[in-house]
């Protein structure tokens, strides 16, 4: 692609040795990648700035430099790009030099603190169940139809993959694009470029203020979303930060503001639940229509994200009765309120967990489902947000029957310190806790309380398939975790 046609949508500040007519090859920001016709973005980064590796990437034959510092040093054959942001002009540049892909698809963006993962899947389902392809960027995995492709290790990859990605899927047929939306993603422009049709907020507690400090903060970047869509923007009203939000984008955007939840007062309204563990019973009550609906998946919380999810479905013309069959036949997705298919006499729940708002949504739902006792195992992460650790302690000793504190991620921090921070909590409503610091001894030892009728869940890896420990990381899984407790049980009992 000429250099001209790339620079035509960025603000550029000053053009040295002006090249419009050079072929650009590829994109980069990562000086080792450039080969002969790259143009070279140098980004700031977090341990390290691209600046500083702009003659290397020259070296290795790039033709071009996107930057926005001053440079001690300019090479004549070399064209020099100077803008304001060279991170918020990656995104553009990407867009641009993959053929604006999501200008082709149907794109909705969630973002929130919970919820994210479980209804982009949702979305997924209702789709392909009305016979659309469909594409999901998100933690988990990144999707095309079934297939999984690599998700460069991040919720929301930098916004040159964003970009790369979305090309791929439009090229292999997608027609909707449903894409889990960080706060850090946004707060990093990861998503500059990308056309949304809808936005859906989910809510906003506490989690990530290690990265941005204040409420105020996070608020703001999940916030930005929304105002690169252009259909709808989808807001939980329940949620006071929801609220905020639709009041700010009814007065700043003229894009239509739909709103949901399980209180009076929303556009669209979720009563009369039923609960059981095989999923949820529930009325939905729309502008024009009340509907009877069965949800696959147990949990308050995933009525939340149904809702979200019709709202987005409907506005795209998928007939009700669709939607009916599609939630009717929700698989569950990983890690999210799954109940495990195991031989005990007590229940074992799965669930990612690991925000104040998310472990209480989940201590709650259990216990509106499930009658025997609930037997907690969960940790907290070291190197992040240490303050939240004894408000899940409190959440855990308030919701729980029996506590029992574990590792979830240490990284470089102490696990006891990390655990006797939450016990901390605990304690404060309760002496029903117990601490084992190896995380696989935890779940055998959460195992061991349950009587006939219990649930033992555990709260915090979901999906996760890694245990971050200080000098290593090693392969985890929670599933076969939890089937050897019960094994060991078993083999106990029988001798």
């Amino acid at each position: 692609m000429k250099l001209e046609k790339l620079l035509n949508e960025l603000k550029v500040i000053k053009i040295r040795n002006n090249q419009p007519d050079c072929d650009i090859k590829k994109i980069c920001y990562n000086s080792r990648a450039a080969v002969p016709g790259s143009l070279f973005v140098a980004i700031p980064g977090y341990v390290t700035d691209g600046h500083q590796y702009i003659g290397q990437a020259i070296s290795q034959g790039a033709a071009a430099v996107v930057h926005q510092d001053d440079l001690a040093d300019y090479q004549a054959e070399v064209c020099y790009i100077k803008v304001a942001d060279s991170r918020h002009a990656l995104g553009i540049l990407g867009s641009c030099f993959y053929g604006k892909p999501s200008q082709s698809m149907v794109v909705t963006g969630i973002t929130g603190t919970n919820g994210k993962t479980s209804l982009t899947y949702m979305l997924k389902h209702i789709f392909e169940t009305q016979g659309q392809k469909c594409g999901l960027i998100g933690t988990i995995h990144n999707l095309i139809g079934d297939q999984v492709v690599d998700n460069r290790g991040r919720t929301t990859p930098e916004s040159l993959e964003v970009q790369e990605i979305i090309k791929e899927m439009k090229d292999r047929g997608c027609s909707h694009l449903f894409m889990e939306v960080s706060s850090h993603g946004l707060a990093l422009d990861r998503v500059n470029g990308v056309d949304f049709d809808y936005g859906i907020f989910t809510n906003l507690t506490q989690d990530h203020l290690d990265y941005h400090k204040t409420f105020e903060n996070y608020f703001e970047a999940k916030a930005k979303l929304f105002f690169q869509v252009k259909k709808a923007n989808i807001i939980n009203g329940d949620d006071p930060w929801g609220r905020k939000l639709g009041d700010i984008l009814a007065e700043k955007t003229s894009v239509p503001v739909i709103t949901y939840g399980l209180n009076p007062g929303h556009d669209y309204l979720a009563k009369d639940l039923v609960f059981d563990p095989k999923g949820t019973e529930f009325t939905l009550v729309t502008p024009d229509a009340k509907e009877k609906l069965f949800l696959n998946i147990p949990g308050e919380f995933m009525v939340y994200n149904a809702l979200a999810a019709i709202i987005a479905a409907l506005a795209e013309g998928v007939p009700m009765a669709v939607i009916r069959e599609a939630l009717a036949t929700m698989p569950g997705v990983e890690g999210r309120m799954e109940i495990l298919d195991v031989e005990a006499p007590f229940d074992v729940i799965i669930d990612y967990a690991h925000s104040p708002d998310s472990l209480e949504k989940l201590l709650l739902s259990v216990r509106k489902i499930f009658t025997g006792r609930i037997v907690l195992v969960f940790g907290c992460n070291g190197d992040r947000d240490k303050e939240k650790r004894p408000i899940m302690g409190r959440i855990a000793g308030a919701n729980a029957d029996m506590v029992v504190v574990t590792s979830d991620n240490p990284a470089s921090e102490n696990p006891i310190d990390i655990i006797n921070a939450v016990v901390a909590g605990v304690r404060e409503k309760t002496d029903q806790v117990a601490t084992v610091e190896l995380r696989h001894e935890g779940i055998y030892y959460g195992a061991s309380l349950c009587r006939p009728g219990d649930v033992l869940v555990l709260a915090g890896k979901g999906h996760e398939k890694q245990e971050i420990m200080k000098n290593e990381t090693l392969y985890y899984n929670e599933w076969d975790t939890a089937r050897e407790a019960i094994a060991r049980l078993k083999l106990k009992s029988e001798n």
